[in-house]
């Protein structure tokens, strides 16, 4: 009898833990979409899309001279995300470069009152991108109380 209640026991305290870990799944926080540039001012895009230009004249808007045109050089991320609850969440963005390895970087961004509707910009440019190279992989992570609530990644995580 008292191993029978020590097993119900037990099953509870699994069901409990269980439910708890998985608060990330039920979350209604979503990476909604993901746009990734890559800014070589070297290089003449030819293409009949004139929005394929138009990104690189707009990161390139204001640099007049080859070194600040190679300061602008390197990876623009865009990330599009939801949060319905609007409580705060930490955007993560993790990421490795050519000349590294796999030694992984990160940068955050803190948003304490986020809306319905978010966007998030990250970077790697300037002397980072010139002495570590291209970006391999990166991965995006919405993380609340320590928990990881969202995430996306490119091919190569």
């Amino acid at each position: 009898m008292l191993t029978n209640l020590f097993l119900k026991f037990c099953a509870v305290i699994l069901v409990i833990l269980l439910n708890s870990g998985c608060q990330s799944l039920t979350s209604q926080t979503k990476i909604t979409n993901s746009k990734y540039f890559h800014l070589d001012p070297e290089k003449e895009i030819n293409s009949s899309d004139p929005m394929i230009r138009f990104e690189q004249l707009h990161f390139l808007h204001g640099a007049v001279t080859d070194k600040e045109k190679k300061q602008r050089a390197g990876h623009y991320y865009v990330f599009w995300w939801t949060d319905p609850s609007h409580r705060p969440v930490t955007i993560r963005f993790e990421y490795r470069q050519k000349k590294t390895g796999s030694k992984i970087y990160y940068r955050e961004v803190n948003t304490l009152n986020p809306r319905t509707k978010n966007k998030t910009r990250f970077k790697v440019t300037g002397k980072e991108y010139q002495s570590k190279g291209k970006v391999t992989a990166w991965r995006v992570l919405i993380v609340r109380e320590n928990q990881i609530i969202a995430s996306d990644q490119s091919y190569l995580w």
